[in-house]
Parts: structure tokens; C-alpha cells; sequence
């Protein structure tokens, strides 16, 4: 009898130290929620961020193609109103002879 109350005895001791265990787990599983829930704010902040950056260089990108676009309009331009005024010389180089 002696004996079965011993074995007793150890089995709640290890019901006690199981029960600290859990309830030590059972704590850090809520602070690793926490933490999850925390990363999982930041991620949504910076793919938001990420987003926007996105916007303003595909906007970038596009303003920088129109400003090409002119560029070329105008060294076209430009090229025309140089042969322009070559035949404008060429022709006063003729009247003047």
C-alpha cells in the first residue's frame, strides 16, 4: 500500500511539472502569435510601400520615354531647319553671283 501511494505521489508530481510545461508553452505560443502578427503587419506595410514605389517608377519610366520622344522631335526639327537654312545660303550664294 505503502508502495502504491509512492508511485502516486511521483505520477502527480510529474502532473505538476507537465501543467508548469504547458502552461510555460501555452505562453510562448501566444507571444510567438504575437510576433507573427507583428511580421505579418510590417510584410502588408512594405508591400504596400513596395506598390507605390512601383507606380511612381513605372510613371517615371513613362515621363522619361515622352521627354525621349521630344528630344528626337526636336533634333529632328532641328536637323530640318539646318538643311533649310543650307538651301537658304546656297540660294543667296546664287543670286549674289
Amino acid at each position: 500500500m505503502e508502495e502504491v501511494r509512492k508511485v502516486i505521489g511521483e505520477i502527480e508530481q510529474k502532473i505538476a511539472k507537465m501543467r508548469g510545461s504547458m502552461d510555460g508553452m501555452k505562453s510562448e505560443n501566444e507571444t510567438l502569435k504575437s510576433e507573427i502578427d507583428l511580421l505579418a503587419e510590417k510584410l502588408k506595410m512594405r508591400e504596400e510601400e513596395a506598390k507605390e514605389f512601383k507606380l511612381k517608377y513605372d510613371d517615371l519610366l513613362q515621363k522619361s520615354e515622352h521627354l525621349d520622344s521630344h528630344i528626337e522631335k526636336d533634333d529632328d526639327q532641328n536637323a530640318q531647319i539646318d538643311a533649310l537654312v543650307r538651301e537658304i545660303d546656297d540660294c543667296i550664294g546664287r543670286l549674289k553671283e
